[in-house]
């Protein structure tokens, strides 16, 4: 009896749910934290980035400041030149000295000097305080990456990428927002105010709530990456040289000399490449899309529309791209969003009905942003994370040059009187090259 009675006792015991492990609750909280602060700081990054683009026709307009198209180009290549320098430079420190350091510090150089584009009284001094900011931001990009990955669980790594990346388009719906709402009451020195504010709340945030790298993060191989990827000597990969005694800096070369050795300098020249390429269609378009639509007679209203849409696109679009790349790899989504978005800029040089123009704007922003996106998964993915910041760093660094020719370009053929539609050609020449570039890495590599 006594065991007919316990038998069913036991067995009601073993049905019951285990309870739930605290430790996995913290973790998934954690990670959403690092995620989100990760994804914000981005936002205020792309805002102050986008801003520029939709406060430039109430800079032109501007007598007092003395802004041209040629000049507006030149300046507006200042903070992607900031970039360029501050990713480079940051990368290393950050897979040195911590993310977190890094995602701090360089928070309040870009906001210390965002305020001062607000107060520039000249073109000279708002193109220094542009490229100061600039440096903060490049600073930013890469440690924001390279941190979130480290905290996304197993198979999700191009959804997480995709989320804290998002924070460039989201930025910019909010720049697009706030110019079409209050953009004539508080003129470009409000909307450059306003990023500033934004940047000094996010940034007060993370100092308080933002940890570090994941403890051994820095010292494992990506599981994602192929052997041809993970140097032998490197740390983490269990093995040292083929023959003889190795040397200290033989076990642990520099970032720097790593991300070109053992196979990848061919991959990282054509990530650098593909990130060129794209980041001129993209930083190209949200730079002039609104003075462009307006050159082709769009009311200035109409004209913040399609700036607001092309981020739009970006941000729906890009978690549907994310979420397919996750299943078939990132190598095919990257090089399809990247031709999708060469063929959209073409249809937006033909102009016409509204609807169609603003559904090719979409199409773009969608193409566009997600193989930026997808892009810095694959580059991620492809090298061990002792030297994953390094990586992200240069490709987004050397890269910048694209989104550094963008304004100077679009600024010289309008002043040329080439026209609108030229400045179209060339951003969806862009994009097609992105293509290309990403088509020629080896397939091993992803």
């Amino acid at each position: 009896m006594t065991t007919d009675v316990q038998a069913p006792a036991s067995a009601r015991a073993s049905a019951r749910p285990p309870a739930p492990d605290p430790t996995d609750r913290r973790t998934r909280a954690l990670t959403r934290a690092v995620v989100a602060l990760c994804t914000a700081a981005i936002t205020v990054e792309g805002f102050d980035l986008i801003v520029y683009g939709v406060a430039m026709p109430s800079m032109l307009a501007d007598s007092n400041l003395g802004f041209d198209k040629s000049l507006a180009g030149t300046l507006g290549s200042l903070v992607y030149l900031g970039m360029l320098i501050g990713a480079i430079v940051c990368g290393p420190l950050a897979d040195r000295l911590g993310r977190r350091r890094l995602v701090l510090a360089s928070g309040v150089i870009f906001t210390l000097f965002t305020v001062g584009c607000a107060v520039a009284a000249t073109p000279w001094q708002f193109g220094l305080f542009r490229l100061l900011a600039g440096i903060g931001m490049g600073g930013v990009m890469p440690s924001c990456v390279a941190l979130a990955k480290e905290y996304a669980p197993r198979g999700r790594s191009a959804l997480v990428a995709t989320i804290v990346l998002a924070g460039v388009p989201v930025g910019g719906v909010l720049a697009a927002l706030t110019a079409a709402a209050w953009g004539e009451s508080l003129g470009w020195r409000g909307l450059f105010g306003v990023g500033a504010a934004l940047s000094t709340l996010v940034f007060a945030g993370a100092y308080a709530l933002l940890p570090d790298s994941r403890p051994g993060a820095a010292d494992a191989p990506d599981p994602r990456a192929t052997p041809s990827t993970v140097s032998v000597g490197s740390p983490g990969s269990g093995g040292g040289l083929a023959s003889g005694g190795p040397t200290a800096e033989a076990k642990n070369p520099s970032p720097a000399r790593s991300v070109l050795s053992d196979g990848r300098a061919r991959t990282t020249v054509l990530f650098v490449v593909a990130n060129f390429a794209v980041l001129l269609a993209w930083y190209g378009l949200n730079t002039w899309l609104t003075q462009l639509m307006r050159e082709m007679d769009y009311p200035l209203g109409s004209a913040l529309q399609f700036t607001l849409v092309l981020n739009l696109g970006a941000v729906i679009g890009s978690f549907a791209i994310a979420a397919v790349a996750d299943r078939i790899g990132p190598r095919f989504v990257t090089i399809g969003s990247a031709a999708l978005s060469a063929v959209a800029v073409v249809g937006l040089s033909l102009g016409g009905n509204t609807v169609v123009v603003l559904c090719l704007t979409a199409l773009a922003g969608v193409g566009a942003h997600s193989s930026l996106t997808v892009l810095n998964d694959w580059v991620a993915s492809s090298y061990p994370a002792s030297i994953r910041a390094t990586a992200l760093g240069y490709v987004s660094g050397f890269g910048r040059g694209g989104a550094i020719a963008a304004p100077l370009l679009g600024g010289w053929i309008l002043t040329a009187s080439l026209g609108p539609t030229t400045v179209f050609y060339v951003f969806a020449a862009a994009a097609a090259l992105s293509a290309a570039a990403l088509l020629a890495i080896p397939n091993r590599q992803a």
